[in-house]
């Protein structure tokens, strides 16, 4: 016989075992139904969650377990805190506070002491008196009859062996940010993993959190002076909050991208040169954002609200059974994010904590913007309170995700997603309509325009000028052909055509170059501009180095076209239209899209042609200021024969 609290006044008693008799101190219970092996019985008032640990069936007694109650409405607006969580330090005594309405008892345990903690509803609470600087802690929970051992979901530093405490006024300062940004438009994204940026780089500290920032021979400085003078403004990265997947002593044994989220305050520890020491990945970190800081080099953190690695090892199920993940209205656990679980973003303990987490990333690491993955497995509430916590403290961040219209339990209209981007307008997207256009289907081998599919003209134009069917601004719009997920755009080629050839690299480069001129945010995976292959592996999250890192090839002729042309995406004011302007003009003659951009003072007209074959161009008494591939000029006209775009600039 198994009995369970299902509300906050119903029972549930799992046996046909006729029931005469069933007491629980303090309280009137009376029968309500039977329902095939399940009886339900009915308390006269909610029952202290806290308190009741048995019950007494038939003279006998039984555990009372937590069964549905933590789904139900009644417990997510009854339980709700708006206070510190984790832990507060001083060198005198450290204060702890966990959310656990449902424990019975609960013990911060330092050193292999054990100190009880107090239940104030909703949270449980202990101040320690004497100096824990350094020290590990762990919570020992007991919801029934067993006691479990819990990390901190609010743990903030993290070392291989569990959660510390730690004084954050010792740890190296993280300067202010410099980065001001009016407009999403007037940044460019580079997309990178940590580990795959400096694992085959010549650098003392290969894959780790400090290579990012060490000279190189090769690339003539750092990766973010490189970055930097490719002409971007803001480094994306893959996940660096604390994730399973990989072991962070013996780091060549796995490999990940870090989308397995184990603790959301925790860095990471794979990267760090001494993963033991839960001061020095925070001190690393803080030195590499603090160097593209001085570099005037913004960084975005990937961050992954959507689902944990594994619900079972995730604290909050053992602090608040049930209560942290999205449920069917059958009481089943969701997988919209085809990851095992999905987070329930709607109650407001699971808001409070990833709201806290970002203001935590937000304050402490002076973080630029959030990249929000599968964004539209959140609710629509949760990302506006988002906006207003973080833009009231980071005026420049940037706020953007996948808004993929995924099915969920959430109903299509509160869903974060692109079909309802005029609800959070200051939310930028992944626009897969324009990778989809320019790169080719995501699956299979469809031919994009870029590669030549003349059939894909009228969609480009719409692309190219910022997607108006689909949003409010530019500024919503990242426009991208490759990134971590799904096949590069040169092993899209390899597939689409079934083997190399020569004019891959031109179509790579009219990619690339296309995104730059585009209306709408420019966004690029790291390695893109020198033709990144991954070997053909459309998935590599979990591949090793030998299909993820990076063979960089600063010298390519390639790259120094990007710079040119990013050059003058800065300059001209007229690609970084954060309104969709009257200034535009975009029309197909024959094979090729004429695209013009006119102040004032000058007009851009850019030649945009996918095709191979000669064509002459008008050079409008004007100057060819960037072509993708070489040209034959005249006094008045100018010759191509390969796709590219041929940009001519015309002084009023």
């Amino acid at each position: 016989m198994r009995i369970f609290i299902d509300s906050m006044t119903l029972l549930r008693v799992e046996s046909d075992q006729y029931i005469d008799q069933i007491t629980l101190p303090s309280h009137t219970i009376k029968w309500v139904k039977n329902e095939g092996y399940f009886q339900y019985f009915q308390t006269e008032r909610p029952i202290e969650l806290h308190v009741h640990d048995q019950i007494t069936i038939n003279g006998e007694a039984y555990p009372l377990e937590i069964g549905l109650v933590t789904l139900t409405k009644e417990f997510e607006t009854r339980f709700r805190y708006d206070g510190k969580l984790g832990y507060d330090y001083s060198p005198a005594s450290t204060t702890f506070s966990v959310f656990s309405p449902v424990a019975k008892e609960v013990f911060v345990v330092i050193d292999d002491v054990s100190y009880p903690m107090t239940y104030h509803e909703p949270i449980w609470e202990r101040t320690v008196d004497g100096d824990f600087n350094g020290k590990q802690y762990v919570y020992r929970v007991r919801l029934v009859d067993q006691f479990v051992d819990v990390m901190d979901p609010y743990g903030n530093a993290m070392s291989s062996s569990g959660s510390h405490v730690i004084d954050w006024k010792n740890l190296i300062p993280i300067n202010p940010t410099p980065i001001k940004l009016k407009n999403y438009v007037d940044a460019v994204i580079y997309e990178g993993h940590v580990r795959d940026m400096t694992i085959d780089l010549d650098v003392y500290n290969q894959g780790l959190y400090d290579g990012l920032s060490e000279k190189s021979k090769l690339l003539k400085g750092s990766v973010l002076q490189y970055i930097k003078r490719l002409g971007m403004t803001h480094l994306q990265l893959l996940p660096v909050f604390d994730f399973e997947g990989v072991d962070d002593l013996e780091k060549k044994s796995l490999y990940n991208w870090g989308y397995n989220p184990s603790t959301y305050f925790g860095i990471e520890g794979w990267y760090s040169k001494d993963p033991k020491n839960p001061m020095e990945r925070i001190n690393e970190f803080r030195e590499l954002i603090n160097e593209a800081h001085r570099l005037k080099l913004g960084i975005n953190m990937d961050v992954v609200y959507n689902h944990v690695y594994n619900h079972m090892t995730y604290p909050y199920d053992k602090l608040v059974p049930g209560y942290f993940y999205r449920h069917n209205p059958l009481k089943k656990m969701t997988n919209s994010s085809y990851c095992g679980n999905d987070v329930e973003t709607r109650n407001y303990m699971v808001r409070k904590l990833i709201i806290d987490s970002l203001i935590h990333f937000t304050e402490q690491f002076q973080i630029d913007g959030f990249r929000f993955d599968l964004m539209g497995l959140i609710d629509l509430d949760t990302m506006k309170i988002i906006e207003k916590e973080l833009k009231d403290r980071h005026p420049s961040i940037m706020l953007y995700g996948e808004g993929w219209h995924m099915t969920s339990e959430l109903t299509s209209k509160v869903r974060a997603s692109m079909h309802n981007q005029s609800s959070f307008p200051t939310f930028a997207h992944f626009n897969d309509f324009y990778r989809n256009t320019m790169k080719g289907e995501l699956h299979g081998q469809g031919l994009g325009y870029t590669m030549g599919n003349k059939n894909l003209m009228t969609k480009a134009m719409d692309a190219i000028i910022g997607s108006p069917s689909m949003f409010l601004s530019p500024n919503q719009s990242i426009n991208y052909v490759e990134c971590h997920d799904n096949m590069t755009y040169y092993d899209k080629m390899l597939l689409s055509c079934g083997f190399e050839r020569d004019s891959f690299k031109v179509c790579q480069d009219f990619a690339n170059h296309l995104i730059a001129i585009s209306q709408g945010i420019p966004f690029y995976h790291a390695g893109q501009e020198f033709y990144r292959s991954k070997m053909g592996v459309e998935n590599s999250y979990n591949s090793p180095d030998e299909i993820n890192q990076i063979t960089w090839n600063p010298k390519a002729e390639a790259v120094d076209k990007l710079k040119k042309l990013l050059k003058i995406r800065k300059q001209h004011k007229l690609y970084r239209n954060h309104t969709y302007a009257s200034n535009i003009s975009i029309r197909r003659e024959q094979q090729t899209i004429i695209y013009e951009l006119e102040n004032h003072k000058e007009k851009l007209i850019h030649y945009i042609k996918c095709e191979s074959g000669i064509e002459k161009f008008s050079l409008h008494e004007g100057d060819l200021i960037f072509p993708s591939q070489s040209v034959l000029t005249e006094e008045t006209d100018f010759y191509v024969d390969k796709p590219g775009i041929y940009i001519i600039k015309v002084k009023k």
